[in-house]
């Protein structure tokens, strides 16, 4: 069990080790359910209404005269769902008289490839995406609320015409999160036919970037970001990030990995080691709340690595103790390099959350096909996660930009 059950495993599938906190807990009076008193219920504002509609009994007002005033209910509700629209584009064709090229005429809705629309082809995208519904999924939905028939290579199709389109938006991306002067990285693994491949994920508050190769490697994350000592590189402190200049090691890490063991059992060690390491953290972590970052911090500093450090110095007789002590020797000049820097986090938390969509997704879908697949995820799954930072509405923005796409003037010599 020690394989599937360590530091590592999620909290919801953690055994529970620590029962009598759990009966103190069940003796405790529970709170009243519901609003307190004097609440204003925190119903959501009302909607933006599109129409009115005054419904009478008519019919009875002989009898029942006037109505006497009227209950208002607001109601929402979208259109019902139309079955797939086929439109036969006639595109006209011209020759330019002085080069004798060939000038197709294009229509937004009209793609160069393939025979679904922007629209269709969008929703495609978001399901595979954003529902991370799988491929027989996908096929299934269109098949019942559209009576469309759908191939998976079809589907695969316009995922890689969508992923095509993207492109130099996510070759933008992974420049502008180089530029970044703060950012986040971590990786994870994914099966490409039967193969195991790594996918690496950069993070900053406004941008998400994945690519995917087949090895864990220091060079495939040197090709996408230089070593700026200027700019600072959060990650998990795996030796592939060694190169990297300026760096914050993810405490959740560290912290995760005492925890662990003091709420596995609670013996003097562990409680000591518990204190040193977590308790080091909050205590950075207030003083870095109250004052910011800034060289301001130094002694603060100096004073907290000073306690780190009788902690990794400490004669731990437990291996397991000693293991944690020696992970956080590794990253002794990285774990306060948010008290110096600003816009600096103390953990890979904006990472975390962005490389979960793509491990929620893996847990349906399993493996990809081939690489080319892996490839358009990445593309899509990064520019959807960025327009999600920025408050676009990730189905019409990508609309938009099928339709440019598809208005672009075709010339043929």
């Amino acid at each position: 069990m020690r394989k599937y059950i360590n530091e590592n495993t999620p909290s919801s599938q953690k055994p529970n080790y620590d029962k009598d906190e759990d009966k103190k807990k069940s003796n405790n009076p529970k709170k009243p359910k519901g609003k307190p008193p004097g609440s204003n219920g925190g119903t959501r504002p009302t909607p933006k209404i599109d129409e009115e509609e005054i419904v009478r009994l008519e019919e009875d007002e002989a009898y029942l005269g006037q109505p006497i005033d009227y209950v208002e209910h607001i109601v929402g509700d979208i259109a019902p769902i139309s079955p797939v629209k086929w439109t036969r584009f006639l595109l006209a064709r011209y020759k330019d008289p002085s080069t004798h090229d060939i000038i197709i005429a294009t229509h937004p809705n009209c793609p160069s490839e393939g025979m679904f629309g922007p629209n269709l082809r969008g929703l495609i995208a978001l399901l595979r995406e954003r529902a991370r519904l799988s491929e027989g999924q996908t096929i299934e939905f269109l098949e019942t609320l559209y009576d469309i028939q759908v191939a998976p290579a079809t589907i695969e199709a316009e995922l890689r015409r969508t992923a095509d389109t993207l492109k130099p938006q996510y070759d933008s991306l992974g420049k502008i999160i180089n530029e970044s002067k703060v950012k986040h990285s971590d990786e994870t693994g994914q099966s490409v036919n039967g193969d195991n491949w790594c996918l690496y994920c950069f993070s900053t508050k406004q941008h998400t970037y994945f690519f995917a190769e087949e090895k864990k490697r220091a060079e495939y994350i040197k090709k996408r970001l230089d070593g700026d000592w200027q700019k600072v590189l959060t990650c998990d402190g795996h030796s592939i990030y060694t190169w990297y200049y300026s760096k914050q090691r993810c405490w959740g890490h560290g912290t995760r990995k005492d925890r662990w063991l003091y709420e596995e059992k609670k013996t003097k060690e562990r409680i000591l080691l518990h204190k040193g390491i977590t308790g080091t953290f909050k205590i950075a972590k207030d003083i870095w709340k109250k004052a910011g970052a800034g060289v301001h911090q130094l002694w603060n500093v100096l004073l907290l690595k000073n306690r780190l450090k009788k902690i990794i110095k400490y004669p731990w007789l437990e291996e397991k103790c000693q293991k944690v002590a020696n992970y956080m020797k590794n990253g002794w000049d990285s774990w306060f390099t948010f008290m110096f820097v600003e816009d600096v986090e103390p953990t890979n938390n904006i990472n975390e959350n962005d490389i979960r969509k793509h491990v929620m997704k893996r847990k349906v879908s399993g493996t990809f096909r081939s690489k080319e697949g892996l490839r358009n995820h990445c593309i899509i799954l990064s520019l959807f996660e960025t327009w999600r930072k920025s408050g676009k509405n990730v189905y019409h923005t990508l609309i938009d930009i099928l339709k440019l796409q598809n208005s672009a003037i075709s010339w043929l010599p």
